[in-house]
């Protein structure tokens, strides 16, 4: 019964935020004071890859148990709570190039999962309908079975952010998050988040003044918060450009 009144307040949320897409979020902290809670992001991320995966202390969600909630709830209440630095590792990307994925701890993985869910509850309803990365029910192949109902379209934009998750600068993150979220609490533990820090595979400690931890639970719906300026950015340049029977000459391409 208890696991129910939490899921009907994450539920309000989300209920919230999609009747008014400008909904001023707040108290959203004391959501981590609910022991259900991490019961909820335990069984949401326990079959996951690498959910069994060590964090630099050596402890993964294998380790889950009440003490972990017992301290967690603790650490929240005064704010002392402090995430562990990551363990990284380097996978090949198919252009050749090396991708940096990072291994919290098994604490850490469950309050990064809670902040995903809450984050979840109060961005997804409100993302651009064009948007398939990193969200529940959406791919590639959504994407493509989109593209397919399209009309008379006879132009498409190709980009790639390089380096995007690396890139994303925190300020500008806690700014776009401060905008739907009143509660400094909650964007402070983001923060601490954010700044965690890794070891490398050599064991030396890097701090992190910008990025944002790919092989973190809350890192891909933080990378879409972010992107979702982009989104909304390119959906006011197609409604500019595509006006009238006529496609606009741009000067600055009429002299490529």
């Amino acid at each position: 019964m208890s696991h129910q009144k939490l899921l009907t307040k994450l539920e309000g949320f989300r209920s919230r935020n999609s009747q008014n897409h400008c909904y001023i979020n707040k108290d959203v902290y004391r959501l981590l004071y609910d022991r259900d809670f991490y019961y909820i992001a335990y069984n949401s991320i326990k079959s996951n890859d690498g959910a069994e995966t060590a964090g630099s202390d050596g402890t993964s969600l294998h380790g889950f148990c009440e003490e972990w909630i017992d301290e967690l709830i603790s650490s929240f209440r005064d704010e002392s709570y402090q995430p562990q630095p990551n363990r990284i590792t380097y996978i090949p990307k198919k252009n050749g190039k090396m991708r940096k994925l990072s291994f919290p701890n098994g604490k850490d993985k469950l309050v990064q999962e809670c902040v995903h869910i809450i984050l979840e509850c109060i961005y997804e309803p409100t993302f651009s309908n064009l948007s398939h990365g990193f969200r529940p029910n959406r791919s590639v192949h959504s994407a493509l079975a989109q593209v397919e109902t399209w009309r008379s379209t006879v132009w498409f934009i190709e980009g790639d952010i390089s380096a995007c998750f690396d890139e994303i600068d925190h300020r500008i993150l806690e700014s776009i998050l401060r905008e739907r979220i009143h509660d400094e609490r909650f964007i402070r533990l983001i923060n601490k988040l954010l700044k965690a820090g890794y070891f490398d595979m050599e064991h030396k400690f890097h701090s992190t003044k910008q990025g944002n931890a790919q092989g973190s639970c809350a890192s891909p719906i933080l990378a879409n918060i972010y992107l979702d300026k982009l989104d909304r950015f390119m959906e006011e340049v197609i409604e500019r450009d595509t006006m009238g029977k006529h496609r606009r000459q741009n000067p600055e391409y009429a002299r490529l």
